[in-house]
């Protein structure tokens, strides 16, 4: 059975998943115990964890990353849709993503569309952000429309 839940425990003990979703801690310190945190569970177990700040107009998520076991099997397209939900009463959900990430996919499969670029956003991390062997420079924003 899922279920989801918003977290207001003590997020320190989500860090090491978090990590997955946004690997400089610097970085990731900066929104942790801003905004909400919720939880996707399969029969109690987490699945899919989100962080999202809104500003009153629209809601951005920081983080969404899914328990690595539970990939694939369409848990981070029901957690867009429960944040779609939550947070009905505003204009857009907002994610961004790297320039070359697989998610950029995953986004545009879930209804969101691209409309803008974060030039240099993960220059500014202390290491340099690879994925798929590739180094990430710009961040890529997409939104889908709610309210």
């Amino acid at each position: 059975m899922l279920s989801f839940k918003r977290i207001d425990s003590d997020r320190s003990c989500y860090i090491p998943l978090l990590l997955e979703g946004d690997e400089d801690i610097a970085m990731l310190r900066r929104y942790l115990g801003k905004g909400q945190m919720f939880g996707l569970y399969d029969n109690g177990n987490l699945a899919v964890l989100a962080i999202v700040i809104s500003d009153g107009v629209n809601a951005e998520i920081m983080n969404i990353v899914t328990e690595r076991r539970f990939r694939g099997m369409g848990y981070g397209s029901a957690m867009l849709s429960f944040l779609s939900s939550e947070f009905s009463s505003y204009d857009f959900l907002i994610a961004g993503t790297g320039d070359s990430s697989p998610a950029r996919a995953f986004y545009e499969k879930n209804g969101f569309e691209e409309y803008g670029i974060r030039r240099g956003f993960f220059l500014q991390y202390s290491n340099p952000v690879l994925e798929d062997g590739r180094q990430l420079v710009d961040m890529i924003m997409y939104r889908r429309r709610l309210g």
